[in-house]
C-alpha cells in the first residue's frame, strides 16, 4: 500500500512524497474519518457523515449510528486492515473534541494496532 504524504505532498519542489505500508494504512484512515460524505471529487460515497448529527442529541444510539458508518466506510474503502465494530469507540475528550479509538489488524503483516484518531475537534 502506498499514499501521498499529506499535507508534506512534495520533496525539495520536485518529487512527490510517497509513505508505505503502516504509514500509509494511517494516513488513509485520516482522511477517510475527516472527510464528509459527498467532499471528494470523484467518489461521492467518501467519507463519514459526521456534520449530519452535529447538532444532534448526543445518546448511546447517536453514538451506534456514528460507529456504524465508521465500520462500513472502513470495509468498503480500507480493505488493507481488518476490523470489527466492537473494536471501534468513540470518546470526548474535552467539549468540542470528538476521539474515534480503532483496534485494527494489519493485513500487510498481520499485526494488531490501536489508533487514537480526531474526527471532529471544535475551532476556536
Amino acid at each position: 500500500m502506498k499514499s501521498i504524504n499529506f499535507p508534506q505532498i512534495f520533496n525539495n519542489k520536485t518529487s512527490s512524497s510517497i509513505i508505505v505500508d503502516r504509514e500509509a494504512t494511517l494516513n488513509n484512515l485520516k482522511l477517510l474519518l475527516t472527510s464528509e460524505k459527498g467532499t471528494l471529487f470523484g467518489d461521492p460515497y467518501f467519507g463519514i457523515r459526521l456534520k449530519r448529527y452535529l447538532f444532534e442529541q448526543n445518546n448511546k444510539v447517536l453514538k451506534d449510528i456514528i460507529i456504524d458508518e465508521i465500520y462500513e466506510q472502513i470495509k468498503i474503502f480500507i480493505p488493507q486492515i481488518t476490523v470489527n465494530r466492537k473494536d471501534i469507540d468513540i470518546t470526548q475528550k474535552e467539549r468540542g473534541k470528538l476521539v474515534a479509538n480503532i483496534k485494527i489488524i494489519n493485513k500487510i503483516d498481520f499485526t494488531n494496532e490501536i489508533y487514537s484518531l480526531v474526527i471532529f475537534q471544535e475551532e476556536e
